[in-house]
């Protein structure tokens, strides 16, 4: 089980990069979700995006 949860963060960081590159981050927002632009809403956009590295950091160190 600790495999996957290794894998689990190592791909959420690969999207964390992709976000990063590309400007834009879909995430759960009201009872969907929602794509957050950087350029468009960026406080929302930044803490979407360290929210996504810290739980990608806590499930290959911690979990």
């Amino acid at each position: 089980m600790d495999g996957l949860f290794r894998l689990l963060g190592v791909l959420l960081a690969c999207y964390v990069v992709q976000a990063f590159v590309s400007g834009s981050v879909y995430a759960k927002s009201g009872v969907w979700g929602r794509t957050f632009r950087r350029d468009a809403d960026p406080l929302q956009y930044w803490s979407t995006l360290v929210g996504f590295a810290l739980l990608s950091g806590a499930l290959v160190f911690i979990f």
